[in-house]
């Protein structure tokens, strides 16, 4: 990776390839530093283990990154469209951008907010 380093993710060895090129491509487009603020979770963490099946998280096929602004976002959110997420979560109250490449039978292309 070039714009992250191991320590940045939670159980790194787990995180889908894939997922990690896109997201320094995002980095890239950016033009600025990114935090990741989630990366991998265990299907026994509470997050996961509440929800009837364990999401991106649990696959290594999502990650979740700081933004606390509206122009933040507008930028990260293009960025990673152009670096071709289709799965983006976006929280306002909380600050972050959640970004993923999918798990066993979800869909495919959406956006969401929490």
């Amino acid at each position: 990776m070039k714009y992250f380093n191991e320590s940045e993710f939670t159980n790194f060895k787990k995180m889908d390839k894939k997922l990690l090129a896109m997201l320094d491509h995002v980095r890239e487009l950016y033009g600025h530093p990114i935090k990741i603020t989630s990366s991998y979770r265990s299907p026994e963490h509470p997050i996961e283990a509440a929800k009837k099946q364990p999401g991106e998280h649990a696959y290594g096929a999502a990650v979740d990154i700081l933004s606390d602004s509206g122009r933040k976002t507008f930028r990260l959110v293009k960025a990673a469209i152009e670096a071709g997420f289709t799965r983006i979560g976006i929280s306002r109250k909380k600050g972050f951008i959640h970004l993923g490449i999918g798990y066993p039978d979800a869909p495919e292309k959406t956006i969401w907010t929490y």
